[in-house]
């Protein structure tokens, strides 16, 4: 698909996240009580795709590998999720547009706004975690499964 095309059909999830502040507190408060917990060593949440399936989501060892990214540990971070860089400024972003005043962030979430309807950035990201997980899933499925449950 031609990039000026790309752009009309693109949309925008993450700016619409980071313009709805009583979402952006929820999620921040719901992260916030995960990292907590895991952080004094208590339980975190199970994903619930994986308790079910057994089948690890896109998004299974995103916690574990964000918690070792922020203290350091990039390549334990990067064998537990490739996209955990990612994910820490999607989550920073959500934060600090949440946290600070909406004359301060309306700046900033449009030219975010504007960059994914140009790029289409999201369907990339988006496209490549589900490759991603794909990937691990068919080629790694015996380790994935064993990283994901410790």
């Amino acid at each position: 698909m031609p990039p000026a095309m790309l752009g009309q059909t693109a949309f925008s999830p993450i700016a619409t996240l980071l313009r709805d502040r009583r979402f952006g507190l929820l999620l921040t408060g719901a992260l916030s009580l995960n990292v907590v917990a895991l952080l004094l060593h208590l339980p975190g949440w199970e994903c619930a795709f994986f308790r079910l399936t057994g089948i690890p989501c896109p998004g299974c060892g995103l916690t574990r590998a964000c918690l070792l990214l922020l203290t350091g540990d990039v390549p334990a971070s990067i064998r537990f999720h490739a996209f955990a860089p990612i994910f820490i400024a999607l989550i920073a972003m959500l934060i600090t547009c949440t946290l600070l005043p909406k004359t301060v962030t309306e700046s900033f979430i449009n030219k975010a706004e504007t960059l994914e309807r140009r790029t289409g950035i999201t369907i990339v990201i988006l496209g490549g975690l589900i490759l991603y997980w794909l990937a691990r899933l068919l080629l790694f499925p015996t380790a994935f499964v064993q990283l994901i449950r410790g």
